[in-house]
């Protein structure tokens, strides 16, 4: 007897006489709330028992409640052809093929559309999409309809600034708002929360950007249930950022469940945990998403800098106001982790730089450390070890005048940390940019990547 989930019947050939499927309800995190079993899943578990050349008789048995029953007997026996959402999320998809040089004026919409399943099911069931049949006679290829899809997603995406589109030529090309939404797969929906968000607060604190964060149109489907208030309540009190006003809706659950999550509050409730690990699978892409917006823009520097700091937090899950030694918290332990941090506050007063605090270790000899730490010499030797694996590059910079307004910049950079595979793997990578510290204006930005192969012995 195996005991499997339903990821078992997709991933590998496992033939099996008789197959039971106990209970049909899973929670989708997606859409907050419980759902039948998919009627594909079921046929591909059914289709285990009996294989014709394994054996020459199969079981397949399911059991359902009463509501469901005959939901899955119509779907098994009266079998009906499935349906295109698509059209929900073309804009989406437009301004993917818009990035990727496919798409680059209507005509070529609609070519790249009459493609798509979508167009299929249109041409078979014109109905079930808003067609009529007068509609479908006058146009019986429904090209018409194929220009007014398109026409109508770039209009949403050109009143978003994620493409650029002229509707007397009918051409598109793409902006660098769609560029980052289509690397990061960030919905247009969530495009426009954002831009919204910004116009409002041009100077956000971190839990303006955190709302931001947790406002975004891929969070929208988690639900607030009676069962998780007081929970959400305990989780709330110990949020670094408070919440101003209760938990009542999807945006402020992301809000408390993600500060949860970096400070790593594991929730007791089944749903809690389910819906802390969908946030948190999203919430560093969306973060680093509107980063990239930020950077972009050329006028964010603040914003952009605790952005990405958030991102990092979330990867960590740990605060940028606590050591970075969390990084080593296997090795060194959570108690030597949690003194080096008393040396200061919890980190929130104005001033205090975490990274600066815990390389200062370094000016200190191992004996001092270790009393610091409240131990022996050897751990202030394995802390100081430690610290010298911080990534952090050493840089250097000249300027020269060129004329009145132009500058050159000569920058040197390089590694200036002890370079351990385990920890930085094969490439560490930081960004750099020339500020107006006055404006918060990007002048240059660009990534830099320190490799293994090129590390200096």
């Amino acid at each position: 007897v195996l005991c499997t989930t339903a990821t078992l019947a997709w991933g590998i050939n496992l033939p099996a006489h008789t197959v039971v499927v106990k209970g049909t309800d899973i929670y989708n995190p997606e859409k907050g709330k419980m759902v039948d079993l998919s009627i594909l899943d079921v046929q591909q578990i059914f289709g285990r028992a009996g294989r014709p050349q394994f054996d020459s008789s199969g079981e397949a048995n399911l059991i359902t409640n009463h509501a469901a029953l005959n939901r899955y007997l119509d779907k098994l026996i009266r079998a009906v052809p499935i349906e295109s959402t698509f059209i929900k999320q073309l804009a989406d998809h437009l301004n993917a093929e818009i990035v990727g040089g496919t798409v680059t004026n209507l005509s070529e919409g609609v070519t790249w559309l009459s493609y798509t399943y979508l167009y299929v099911r249109m041409l078979k069931n014109p109905l079930a999409y808003g067609i009529s049949a007068d509609k479908k006679a006058d146009d019986p290829m429904l090209r018409g309809r194929l220009l007014e899809l398109i026409k109508d997603a770039a209009t949403t995406l050109s009143r978003e600034k994620m493409v650029s589109f002229d509707p007397r030529s009918g051409n598109l090309s793409m902006t660098t708002l769609g560029r980052v939404a289509a690397h990061y797969y960030i919905q247009a929906e969530s495009v426009a929360t954002f831009n919204e968000a910004m116009s409002i607060k041009p100077n956000p604190t971190d839990a303006d950007l955190l709302r931001m964060i947790s406002s975004a149109n891929e969070f929208e489907n988690l639900r607030v249930r009676q069962e998780e208030q007081s929970e959400l309540d305990d989780l709330q009190s110990s949020c670094p950022l408070p919440l101003e006003g209760p938990v009542n809706d999807a945006a402020t659950k992301t809000y408390v469940l993600l500060q949860a999550f970096i400070s790593r509050k594991r929730p007791k409730g089944f749903t809690l945990i389910s819906d802390t690990n969908y946030i948190a699978s999203n919430a560093s892409r969306v973060a680093r998403a509107i980063f990239e917006m930020c950077v972009q823009a050329n006028s964010k520097a603040g914003m952009a800098l605790k952005l990405l700091r958030f991102a990092k937090s979330i990867d960590n899950q740990f605060w940028w106001f606590q050591t970075p030694l969390r990084h080593f918290e296997s090795e060194l332990g959570v108690n030597i982790i949690k003194v080096i941090e008393s040396r200061h506050h919890s980190g929130r007063e104005t001033g205090y730089d975490s990274l600066a605090s815990t390389l200062s270790l370094l000016d200190m000899t191992p004996e001092e450390v270790g009393q610091l730490c409240r131990s022996k010499k050897a751990i202030g030797t394995k802390v100081k070890r430690f610290v010298g694996m911080i990534p952090k590059p050493l840089v250097e910079c000249k300027v020269q005048p060129v004329t009145t307004d132009v500058f050159r910049f000569f920058v040197e950079l390089r590694p200036d940390f002890e370079w351990q595979s385990r920890w930085h793997g094969g490439a560490v990578f930081f960004f750099i940019w020339v500020e107006d510290s006055q404006s918060g204006k990007i002048y240059h930005q660009e990534q830099v990547m320190f490799t293994k192969k090129g590390y200096p012995d």
